[in-house]
């Protein structure tokens, strides 16, 4: 017998999950002290007052489970982008990225309006797998900035969610 699962096969990954309440001010140092051996960390929101609040809780009675990275984009065209991942019995998993080396006030701009094209799926049942997922924002959405692919898109709710959670953010 031996360990499972096998870390020659299954690469072990260390994750942090942060529980938080209106942090704003010690959550960034919190996550920029982090050290480098740490593949991810999950931030947990203990009720916070804010829009995201609002948006978060849409997202919570779905049956959609959001998992949100901060990364350094390659590209100065992509700060933040929401993907379909899988879905598994009743669950509904979707990606989250968002640019890391952005200032602190876009960033929390841009996980607002990513989490509003979360809501948008969470609010569409219908929603299962790839195909539909590129479908509802074919429906719903304009292609994004300048892009061509039917990848990367927009809507209009996404971009007012993400300027609200931003006034805030700038006016706490």
């Amino acid at each position: 017998m031996g360990v499972w699962p096998n870390t020659l096969t299954h690469p072990m990954k260390l994750i942090i999950q942060i529980p938080c309440l209106n942090e704003e001010q010690g959550i960034r140092r919190v996550l920029e002290s982090m050290p480098d051996f740490v593949d991810e960390v999950i931030v947990v929101d203990n009720n916070s007052t804010d829009s995201t609040r609002a948006i978060v809780e849409r997202i919570a009675q779905s049956n959609v489970i959001v998992y949100v990275t901060c990364e350094q984009f390659k590209t100065a065209m992509i700060s933040g982008r929401t993907m379909w991942a899988d879905a598994s019995g009743e669950a509904r998993y979707l990606r989250v990225q968002v640019d890391c080396m952005l200032p602190r006030a876009t960033l929390v701009m841009l996980l607002g309006h990513e989490l509003q094209h979360v809501a948008e799926v969470a609010d569409r049942p219908d929603v299962i797998d790839s195909a539909t997922f590129v479908k509802l924002f074919d429906t719903i959405g304009f292609p994004a900035c300048g892009s061509s692919s039917r990848e990367q898109f927009e809507t209009d709710d996404a971009t007012a969610a993400g300027r609200r959670v931003r006034e805030e953010f700038l006016h706490r």
